[in-house]
Protein backbone atom coordinates (compact mmCIF):
# COMPACT_ATOMS: atom_id res chain seq x y z
CA UNK A 1 0.00 0.00 0.00
CA UNK A 2 1.12 3.66 -0.78
CA UNK A 3 2.95 5.14 2.51
CA UNK A 4 2.40 8.79 2.15
CA UNK A 5 4.09 9.35 5.39
CA UNK A 6 1.80 12.06 6.47
CA UNK A 7 2.65 14.12 3.38
CA UNK A 8 -0.74 14.34 1.80
CA UNK A 9 -4.47 13.24 2.39
CA UNK A 10 -6.25 11.42 -0.73
CA UNK A 11 -7.98 14.08 -2.58
CA UNK A 12 -11.79 12.96 -2.86
CA UNK A 13 -11.85 13.31 -6.44
CA UNK A 14 -10.70 11.11 -9.69
CA UNK A 15 -6.68 10.81 -8.22
CA UNK A 16 -8.38 9.36 -4.73
CA UNK A 17 -10.62 7.02 -6.51
CA UNK A 18 -7.95 5.63 -8.82
CA UNK A 19 -5.32 5.45 -5.76
CA UNK A 20 -8.15 3.68 -3.23
CA UNK A 21 -9.40 1.57 -6.24
CA UNK A 22 -5.09 0.14 -6.94
CA UNK A 23 -5.03 0.16 -3.29
CA UNK A 24 -7.59 -2.37 -3.03
CA UNK A 25 -6.43 -4.90 -5.65
CA UNK A 26 -3.47 -5.23 -3.92
CA UNK A 27 -4.52 -5.95 -0.96
CA UNK A 28 -6.90 -8.48 -2.57
CA UNK A 29 -4.24 -10.30 -3.93
CA UNK A 30 -4.86 -8.71 -7.50
CA UNK A 31 -1.79 -6.88 -8.44
CA UNK A 32 -1.61 -7.72 -11.78
CA UNK A 33 -5.42 -5.54 -12.61
CA UNK A 34 -4.38 -2.64 -10.75
CA UNK A 35 -1.66 -1.08 -13.25
CA UNK A 36 -3.84 1.16 -15.25
CA UNK A 37 -5.41 2.90 -12.04
CA UNK A 38 -2.06 3.42 -10.67
CA UNK A 39 -0.52 5.10 -14.19
CA UNK A 40 -3.51 7.19 -14.12
CA UNK A 41 -2.74 8.11 -10.54
CA UNK A 42 0.82 9.05 -11.69
CA UNK A 43 -0.64 11.43 -14.36
CA UNK A 44 -2.37 13.23 -12.28
CA UNK A 45 0.10 13.83 -9.94
CA UNK A 46 2.51 14.43 -12.14
CA UNK A 47 -0.05 17.17 -13.56
CA UNK A 48 0.05 18.79 -10.33
CA UNK A 49 3.30 19.20 -9.71
CA UNK A 50 4.38 20.71 -13.04
CA UNK A 51 2.08 23.48 -11.99
CA UNK A 52 3.20 23.91 -8.38
CA UNK A 53 6.98 22.93 -8.33
CA UNK A 54 6.98 23.06 -4.64
CA UNK A 55 3.95 20.41 -4.72
CA UNK A 56 6.10 17.99 -2.58
CA UNK A 57 2.68 16.40 -1.32
CA UNK A 58 2.34 15.44 -5.30
CA UNK A 59 5.84 14.67 -6.36
CA UNK A 60 5.48 12.16 -3.14
CA UNK A 61 2.41 10.39 -4.44
CA UNK A 62 3.99 10.02 -7.82
CA UNK A 63 7.42 8.56 -6.00
CA UNK A 64 5.14 6.39 -4.17
CA UNK A 65 2.59 5.00 -6.77
CA UNK A 66 6.20 4.26 -8.92
CA UNK A 67 6.89 2.18 -6.63
CA UNK A 68 3.54 0.02 -6.20
CA UNK A 69 3.22 0.33 -9.86
CA UNK A 70 6.77 -2.05 -9.94
CA UNK A 71 5.20 -4.34 -7.80
CA UNK A 72 2.07 -4.60 -10.21
CA UNK A 73 4.59 -5.00 -13.29
CA UNK A 74 6.17 -7.27 -12.01
CA UNK A 75 2.82 -9.02 -11.62
CA UNK A 76 2.43 -9.36 -14.90
CA UNK A 77 5.33 -10.46 -16.09
CA UNK A 78 6.82 -7.25 -17.34
CA UNK A 79 10.37 -7.18 -15.32
CA UNK A 80 11.73 -4.36 -17.21
CA UNK A 81 9.29 -2.10 -17.40
CA UNK A 82 9.59 -2.53 -13.39
CA UNK A 83 12.84 -1.36 -12.87
CA UNK A 84 12.09 1.57 -15.08
CA UNK A 85 9.40 2.35 -12.33
CA UNK A 86 11.44 1.64 -9.70
CA UNK A 87 14.30 4.15 -11.19
CA UNK A 88 11.42 7.19 -11.53
CA UNK A 89 10.61 6.35 -7.55
CA UNK A 90 14.16 6.10 -6.83
CA UNK A 91 14.63 10.21 -7.99
CA UNK A 92 12.03 10.70 -6.57
CA UNK A 93 12.22 10.07 -3.00
CA UNK A 94 16.25 11.37 -3.35
CA UNK A 95 14.64 14.73 -4.17
CA UNK A 96 12.01 15.01 -1.69
CA UNK A 97 15.09 14.26 0.65
CA UNK A 98 17.18 16.68 -0.44
CA UNK A 99 14.40 19.21 -0.67
CA UNK A 100 14.78 17.96 3.43
CA UNK A 101 10.67 17.66 3.72
CA UNK A 102 11.13 13.49 4.04
CA UNK A 103 13.49 11.38 5.70
CA UNK A 104 13.24 8.50 2.92
CA UNK A 105 15.76 5.95 4.52
CA UNK A 106 12.99 3.54 4.67
CA UNK A 107 10.98 4.27 1.15
CA UNK A 108 14.63 4.31 -0.44
CA UNK A 109 14.97 0.58 0.93
CA UNK A 110 11.59 -0.38 0.23
CA UNK A 111 12.81 0.54 -3.54
CA UNK A 112 16.08 -1.54 -3.42
CA UNK A 113 14.62 -4.65 -2.01
CA UNK A 114 11.39 -4.36 -4.71
CA UNK A 115 14.39 -3.97 -7.44
CA UNK A 116 16.14 -7.09 -5.49
CA UNK A 117 12.79 -8.95 -6.13
CA UNK A 118 12.25 -7.60 -9.71
CA UNK A 119 16.08 -8.43 -10.55
CA UNK A 120 15.50 -12.52 -9.38
CA UNK A 121 11.99 -12.59 -11.44
CA UNK A 122 14.61 -12.17 -14.02
CA UNK A 123 16.65 -14.17 -13.46
CA UNK A 124 19.82 -11.95 -12.49
CA UNK A 125 19.82 -13.30 -9.16
CA UNK A 126 23.53 -12.03 -8.19
CA UNK A 127 22.65 -8.87 -8.16
CA UNK A 128 19.07 -9.73 -6.18
CA UNK A 129 21.13 -10.73 -4.09
CA UNK A 130 23.37 -7.51 -3.25
CA UNK A 131 20.36 -5.10 -3.57
CA UNK A 132 18.59 -7.35 -0.88
CA UNK A 133 21.48 -7.13 1.14
CA UNK A 134 21.28 -3.54 1.28
CA UNK A 135 17.59 -3.32 2.01
CA UNK A 136 18.02 -5.61 4.91
CA UNK A 137 21.19 -3.63 6.25
CA UNK A 138 19.14 -0.43 5.95
CA UNK A 139 16.21 -1.73 8.08
CA UNK A 140 18.23 -2.85 10.25
CA UNK A 141 19.30 0.14 10.93
CA UNK A 142 16.14 1.58 11.22
CA UNK A 143 14.74 -0.93 13.56
CA UNK A 144 17.83 0.35 16.24
CA UNK A 145 16.86 4.08 15.60
CA UNK A 146 14.35 5.92 17.76
CA UNK A 147 11.34 5.22 15.81
CA UNK A 148 12.26 1.05 15.85
CA UNK A 149 9.40 -0.14 16.88
CA UNK A 150 7.07 1.36 13.87
CA UNK A 151 9.68 -0.57 11.35
CA UNK A 152 9.63 -3.89 12.93
CA UNK A 153 6.83 -5.24 11.01
CA UNK A 154 8.46 -3.87 7.23
CA UNK A 155 12.14 -5.74 8.71
CA UNK A 156 10.28 -8.86 8.65
CA UNK A 157 9.02 -7.93 5.31
CA UNK A 158 12.63 -7.73 4.15
CA UNK A 159 13.81 -10.49 5.88
CA UNK A 160 11.27 -12.60 4.07
CA UNK A 161 12.24 -11.52 0.88
CA UNK A 162 15.99 -11.75 1.18
CA UNK A 163 15.10 -15.40 2.62
CA UNK A 164 13.51 -16.06 -0.66
CA UNK A 165 16.60 -14.94 -2.83
CA UNK A 166 19.46 -16.17 -0.72
CA UNK A 167 17.20 -19.35 -0.83
CA UNK A 168 17.50 -19.25 -5.21
CA UNK A 169 21.02 -17.63 -5.51
CA UNK A 170 22.83 -17.54 -2.41
CA UNK A 171 23.64 -19.82 0.60
CA UNK A 172 20.81 -22.00 2.19
CA UNK A 173 22.55 -21.41 5.85
CA UNK A 174 21.88 -17.47 5.16
CA UNK A 175 18.40 -18.26 3.84
CA UNK A 176 16.76 -19.95 6.68
CA UNK A 177 18.27 -17.58 9.31
CA UNK A 178 16.52 -14.88 7.36
CA UNK A 179 13.35 -16.88 7.40
CA UNK A 180 13.71 -18.20 11.24
CA UNK A 181 14.35 -14.47 11.97
CA UNK A 182 11.41 -12.89 9.62
CA UNK A 183 8.96 -15.71 11.01
CA UNK A 184 9.61 -14.92 14.65
CA UNK A 185 9.21 -11.33 14.28
CA UNK A 186 6.02 -11.63 12.73
CA UNK A 187 4.51 -13.94 15.09
CA UNK A 188 5.44 -11.80 17.86
CA UNK A 189 4.00 -8.68 16.36
CA UNK A 190 0.97 -10.60 15.38
CA UNK A 191 -1.48 -8.08 17.41
CA UNK A 192 0.18 -5.07 15.60
CA UNK A 193 -0.25 -6.41 12.14
CA UNK A 194 -3.71 -7.77 12.51
CA UNK A 195 -4.79 -4.38 12.93
CA UNK A 196 -2.94 -2.79 10.45
CA UNK A 197 -4.80 -2.30 6.83
CA UNK A 198 -1.51 -3.90 5.20
CA UNK A 199 -2.54 -6.99 7.38
CA UNK A 200 -3.26 -8.98 4.82
CA UNK A 201 0.57 -8.18 2.37
CA UNK A 202 2.53 -9.51 5.99
CA UNK A 203 0.64 -12.37 5.67
CA UNK A 204 2.01 -13.41 2.44
CA UNK A 205 5.26 -12.63 3.35
CA UNK A 206 5.17 -14.68 6.14
CA UNK A 207 4.07 -17.66 4.31
CA UNK A 208 7.35 -16.91 2.74
CA UNK A 209 9.86 -17.19 5.17
CA UNK A 210 7.67 -20.18 6.28
CA UNK A 211 8.09 -22.05 2.82
CA UNK A 212 12.18 -21.50 3.19
CA UNK A 213 12.41 -22.32 7.04
CA UNK A 214 10.32 -25.80 6.25
CA UNK A 215 12.44 -26.18 2.96
CA UNK A 216 16.10 -25.49 4.34
CA UNK A 217 15.06 -27.57 7.59
CA UNK A 218 13.84 -30.81 6.01
CA UNK A 219 16.78 -31.17 3.48
CA UNK A 220 19.26 -30.39 6.44
CA UNK A 221 17.51 -33.40 8.10
CA UNK A 222 15.88 -30.69 11.02
CA UNK A 223 12.34 -32.42 10.26
CA UNK A 224 10.69 -31.03 13.54
CA UNK A 225 11.94 -27.48 12.70
CA UNK A 226 10.55 -27.96 9.04
CA UNK A 227 7.19 -29.35 10.16
CA UNK A 228 6.70 -26.60 12.56
CA UNK A 229 7.00 -23.78 10.00
CA UNK A 230 4.81 -26.16 7.61
CA UNK A 231 2.03 -25.83 10.19
CA UNK A 232 2.42 -21.74 10.64
CA UNK A 233 2.65 -21.68 6.90
CA UNK A 234 -0.18 -23.61 6.24
CA UNK A 235 -2.70 -21.93 8.40
CA UNK A 236 -1.61 -18.45 7.33
CA UNK A 237 -2.01 -19.51 3.84
CA UNK A 238 -5.35 -20.96 4.58
CA UNK A 239 -6.62 -18.21 5.53
CA UNK A 240 -5.55 -15.92 2.90
CA UNK A 241 -7.21 -18.29 0.71
CA UNK A 242 -10.48 -17.16 1.64
CA UNK A 243 -9.90 -13.92 -0.38
CA UNK A 244 -10.39 -16.18 -3.03
CA UNK A 245 -6.97 -14.94 -5.02
CA UNK A 246 -5.51 -16.98 -7.18
CA UNK A 247 -2.29 -15.94 -5.81
CA UNK A 248 -3.10 -16.96 -2.52
CA UNK A 249 -4.50 -20.04 -3.37
CA UNK A 250 -1.30 -20.82 -5.03
CA UNK A 251 0.41 -20.24 -2.04
CA UNK A 252 -2.21 -22.89 0.23
CA UNK A 253 -1.44 -25.50 -2.26
CA UNK A 254 2.64 -25.15 -1.79
CA UNK A 255 2.65 -25.28 1.47
CA UNK A 256 0.19 -28.48 1.43
CA UNK A 257 2.64 -29.66 -0.79
CA UNK A 258 5.09 -29.11 1.66
CA UNK A 259 3.98 -30.35 4.25
CA UNK A 260 2.66 -33.74 2.78
CA UNK A 261 6.09 -34.35 1.93
CA UNK A 262 7.60 -33.85 5.05
CA UNK A 263 4.67 -35.45 6.89
CA UNK A 264 5.44 -38.62 4.35
CA UNK A 265 9.39 -38.39 5.27
CA UNK A 266 8.73 -38.88 8.83
CA UNK A 267 6.54 -41.52 7.73
CA UNK A 268 2.68 -39.98 8.80
CA UNK A 269 0.08 -40.65 6.29
CA UNK A 270 -1.26 -37.85 6.70
CA UNK A 271 0.61 -36.15 4.42
CA UNK A 272 -0.92 -38.61 1.51
CA UNK A 273 -4.36 -36.20 2.69
CA UNK A 274 -2.27 -32.96 2.39
CA UNK A 275 -0.82 -33.81 -0.99
CA UNK A 276 -4.03 -35.51 -2.75
CA UNK A 277 -5.66 -31.51 -1.77
CA UNK A 278 -3.23 -30.35 -3.13
CA UNK A 279 -3.19 -31.74 -6.51
CA UNK A 280 -7.25 -31.63 -6.48
CA UNK A 281 -6.83 -28.08 -6.15
CA UNK A 282 -4.45 -27.02 -8.17
CA UNK A 283 -2.56 -29.95 -9.83
CA UNK A 284 0.11 -27.51 -12.14
CA UNK A 285 1.14 -25.65 -9.01
CA UNK A 286 1.20 -28.95 -6.87
CA UNK A 287 3.71 -30.22 -9.73
CA UNK A 288 5.59 -27.51 -10.06
CA UNK A 289 6.34 -27.06 -6.24
CA UNK A 290 7.87 -30.88 -6.00
CA UNK A 291 10.00 -30.56 -8.94
CA UNK A 292 11.26 -27.29 -6.95
CA UNK A 293 11.39 -29.21 -3.81
CA UNK A 294 13.05 -32.29 -5.97
CA UNK A 295 15.42 -29.94 -7.34
CA UNK A 296 16.96 -29.58 -3.75
CA UNK A 297 19.58 -26.13 -2.86
CA UNK A 298 22.74 -25.09 -3.44
CA UNK A 299 25.83 -26.04 -1.49
CA UNK A 300 25.86 -24.00 2.13
CA UNK A 301 28.97 -22.40 2.00
CA UNK A 302 30.29 -24.75 5.02
CA UNK A 303 29.63 -27.65 2.42
CA UNK A 304 31.36 -26.27 -0.73
CA UNK A 305 34.43 -25.96 1.32
CA UNK A 306 34.44 -29.00 2.41
CA UNK A 307 34.54 -30.73 -1.09
CA UNK A 308 36.92 -28.11 -1.88
CA UNK A 309 38.78 -29.75 0.42
CA UNK A 310 37.80 -33.38 -0.62
CA UNK A 311 38.75 -32.37 -4.56
CA UNK A 312 41.73 -30.53 -4.05
CA UNK A 313 43.13 -31.32 -0.94
CA UNK A 314 44.00 -29.50 2.34
CA UNK A 315 44.52 -25.91 1.48
CA UNK A 316 46.22 -23.28 3.82
CA UNK A 317 43.33 -20.52 4.07
CA UNK A 318 40.02 -23.68 4.57
CA UNK A 319 39.82 -22.54 8.84
CA UNK A 320 39.44 -18.87 7.49
CA UNK A 321 37.31 -19.26 5.39
CA UNK A 322 35.35 -21.51 7.16
CA UNK A 323 34.89 -18.79 10.25
CA UNK A 324 33.04 -17.09 7.11
CA UNK A 325 29.90 -19.36 8.39
CA UNK A 326 29.88 -17.53 11.59
CA UNK A 327 28.55 -13.96 11.91
CA UNK A 328 31.17 -10.97 12.07
CA UNK A 329 31.55 -9.02 15.48
CA UNK A 330 28.32 -7.14 15.94
CA UNK A 331 26.45 -9.17 13.09
CA UNK A 332 23.48 -11.20 12.96
CA UNK A 333 23.98 -13.71 10.02
CA UNK A 334 21.47 -13.35 7.96
CA UNK A 335 22.90 -11.78 5.01
CA UNK A 336 26.36 -12.14 3.30
CA UNK A 337 27.31 -8.51 4.60
CA UNK A 338 27.29 -10.34 8.15
CA UNK A 339 29.97 -12.57 7.31
CA UNK A 340 32.94 -10.12 7.78
CA UNK A 341 33.97 -6.69 7.44
CA UNK A 342 34.15 -4.63 4.18
CA UNK A 343 37.99 -4.68 5.02
CA UNK A 344 38.50 -8.25 5.44
CA UNK A 345 35.92 -9.04 2.79
CA UNK A 346 38.36 -8.61 0.15
CA UNK A 347 40.70 -10.81 1.63
CA UNK A 348 38.44 -13.53 2.08
CA UNK A 349 37.05 -13.21 -1.66
CA UNK A 350 40.02 -13.44 -2.95
CA UNK A 351 41.02 -16.35 -1.04
CA UNK A 352 37.75 -17.88 -2.67
CA UNK A 353 38.47 -16.65 -5.55
CA UNK A 354 41.96 -18.91 -5.40
CA UNK A 355 39.49 -22.32 -5.61
CA UNK A 356 37.20 -21.51 -8.41
CA UNK A 357 39.27 -22.37 -11.18
CA UNK A 358 41.09 -25.71 -10.38
CA UNK A 359 37.34 -26.72 -9.49
CA UNK A 360 35.67 -25.81 -12.26
CA UNK A 361 37.38 -28.86 -13.89
CA UNK A 362 36.85 -31.03 -10.71
CA UNK A 363 32.83 -30.35 -9.59
CA UNK A 364 31.08 -27.25 -11.03
CA UNK A 365 28.16 -26.57 -8.37
CA UNK A 366 30.89 -26.43 -5.43
CA UNK A 367 32.97 -23.73 -7.82
CA UNK A 368 30.09 -21.44 -8.80
CA UNK A 369 28.84 -21.59 -5.27
CA UNK A 370 32.40 -20.48 -4.04
CA UNK A 371 32.67 -18.00 -7.05
CA UNK A 372 29.39 -16.37 -6.26
CA UNK A 373 30.32 -15.99 -2.41
CA UNK A 374 33.66 -14.30 -3.44
CA UNK A 375 31.52 -12.15 -5.85
CA UNK A 376 29.10 -10.93 -2.94
CA UNK A 377 32.02 -10.24 -0.67
CA UNK A 378 34.31 -8.44 -3.56
CA UNK A 379 31.14 -6.43 -4.08
CA UNK A 380 30.48 -5.56 -0.38
CA UNK A 381 33.45 -4.16 0.48
CA UNK A 382 33.45 -2.11 -2.93
CA UNK A 383 30.12 -1.07 -2.26
CA UNK A 384 31.04 0.09 1.47
CA UNK A 385 33.97 1.85 -0.36
CA UNK A 386 36.81 -0.23 2.08
CA UNK A 387 40.32 1.11 2.07
CA UNK A 388 41.51 -2.34 0.18
CA UNK A 389 39.26 -1.81 -3.01
CA UNK A 390 39.55 2.27 -3.00
CA UNK A 391 43.10 2.49 -2.25
CA UNK A 392 44.63 -1.26 -3.79
CA UNK A 393 42.62 -1.50 -6.85
CA UNK A 394 45.27 -2.77 -9.39
CA UNK A 395 45.23 -5.78 -6.44
CA UNK A 396 41.70 -6.75 -6.09
CA UNK A 397 40.02 -5.55 -9.18
CA UNK A 398 42.07 -7.56 -11.52
CA UNK A 399 40.88 -10.79 -9.44
CA UNK A 400 37.25 -9.78 -9.14
CA UNK A 401 37.19 -9.34 -13.20
CA UNK A 402 38.75 -12.68 -13.86
CA UNK A 403 36.32 -14.31 -11.29
CA UNK A 404 33.67 -13.13 -12.46
CA UNK A 405 34.61 -13.86 -16.51
CA UNK A 406 35.32 -17.56 -15.25
CA UNK A 407 31.92 -17.85 -13.52
CA UNK A 408 29.38 -16.39 -15.83
CA UNK A 409 31.57 -18.39 -18.28
CA UNK A 410 30.89 -21.19 -16.22
CA UNK A 411 26.78 -20.52 -15.82
CA UNK A 412 26.55 -19.77 -19.88
CA UNK A 413 28.29 -23.31 -20.16
CA UNK A 414 25.97 -25.08 -18.01
CA UNK A 415 22.20 -23.20 -19.69
CA UNK A 416 21.46 -20.79 -17.38
CA UNK A 417 21.79 -17.56 -19.86
CA UNK A 418 20.13 -15.16 -17.16
CA UNK A 419 22.85 -15.64 -14.53
CA UNK A 420 25.25 -15.95 -16.74
CA UNK A 421 24.58 -11.93 -18.33
CA UNK A 422 23.90 -11.17 -15.17
CA UNK A 423 27.25 -11.81 -14.01
CA UNK A 424 29.07 -11.00 -17.21
CA UNK A 425 27.63 -7.24 -16.68
CA UNK A 426 28.96 -7.15 -13.43
CA UNK A 427 32.31 -8.23 -15.16
CA UNK A 428 31.89 -5.42 -17.55
CA UNK A 429 31.42 -2.89 -14.75
CA UNK A 430 34.81 -4.20 -12.98
CA UNK A 431 36.48 -4.11 -16.33
CA UNK A 432 35.68 -0.32 -16.62
CA UNK A 433 37.73 0.59 -13.09
CA UNK A 434 40.96 -1.33 -14.89
CA UNK A 435 40.92 0.74 -17.85
CA UNK A 436 43.32 3.56 -15.70
CA UNK A 437 45.95 0.97 -15.54
CA UNK A 438 45.75 -0.61 -19.52
CA UNK A 439 48.14 1.54 -20.82
CA UNK A 440 50.74 0.55 -18.51
CA UNK A 441 50.01 -2.91 -18.05
CA UNK A 442 49.62 -4.86 -21.18
CA UNK A 443 48.00 -8.20 -19.03
CA UNK A 444 45.25 -5.51 -17.67
CA UNK A 445 44.32 -4.11 -20.80
CA UNK A 446 43.71 -7.62 -22.31
CA UNK A 447 41.69 -8.73 -18.97
CA UNK A 448 39.45 -5.66 -19.53
CA UNK A 449 39.10 -6.40 -23.26
CA UNK A 450 37.73 -9.87 -22.20
CA UNK A 451 35.76 -8.64 -20.10
CA UNK A 452 33.88 -6.63 -22.78
CA UNK A 453 34.05 -9.24 -25.60
CA UNK A 454 32.30 -11.65 -23.39
CA UNK A 455 29.58 -9.15 -22.44
CA UNK A 456 29.26 -8.27 -25.29
CA UNK A 457 29.15 -11.75 -27.04
CA UNK A 458 26.23 -13.18 -24.47
CA UNK A 459 24.24 -9.75 -25.24
CA UNK A 460 24.49 -10.77 -29.07
CA UNK A 461 23.43 -14.81 -27.81
CA UNK A 462 19.96 -13.40 -26.68
CA UNK A 463 19.09 -11.02 -28.67
CA UNK A 464 20.78 -7.65 -27.62
CA UNK A 465 22.64 -6.30 -30.79
CA UNK A 466 22.93 -3.29 -29.90
CA UNK A 467 24.21 -2.99 -26.62
CA UNK A 468 26.05 -6.34 -27.61
CA UNK A 469 27.88 -3.83 -30.38
CA UNK A 470 28.29 -1.30 -28.12
CA UNK A 471 30.43 -3.58 -25.72
CA UNK A 472 32.49 -5.02 -28.79
CA UNK A 473 33.07 -1.16 -29.74
CA UNK A 474 34.18 -0.71 -25.85
CA UNK A 475 36.95 -3.92 -26.05
CA UNK A 476 38.19 -3.07 -29.39
CA UNK A 477 38.77 0.79 -28.45
CA UNK A 478 40.64 -0.20 -25.58
CA UNK A 479 42.90 -2.31 -27.51
CA UNK A 480 43.57 0.47 -29.99
CA UNK A 481 44.48 2.11 -26.62
CA UNK A 482 41.62 5.22 -27.55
Amino acid sequence: MVDSGGLWTPPEDELGEALQTAQVLIEEGRADEAGPYQQRVIELARERAEEHPNHYEAKHLMAATQYELAGSLNASGRHEDALVALHEAQLGYTELQDAGVLDATCFLADVRARRAMTQAHRGYGATAVLEMDGAVIAYGQLVGGPDGVKHQPDFARVLAMNALILRRYGDPALAVASADAATQLFLQLADQINESPQSLSYARYLCTATAVSADVHAAEGRLDLALEADEIGLTTADTLADSESATDMRTLVGALVRKGKHLGIVGRLEGEACLRTAYDTDAETATRVVEELDRGLPPTLVAALENAEAKLGTFEQYHRLLALSEPAPGMTLATVSGRTDPESAAVRATELAELVRPLLVQDGDTALTLGLEAHYLFAISSERESHRMRFETATYMPIWAQLLLDISAAYFQAGRTEMALDLAGWCAEVATALIPYADDDLQMKDLAGSCYHHHGNLLAATGDVAASHHAHEAAQQLQLGR
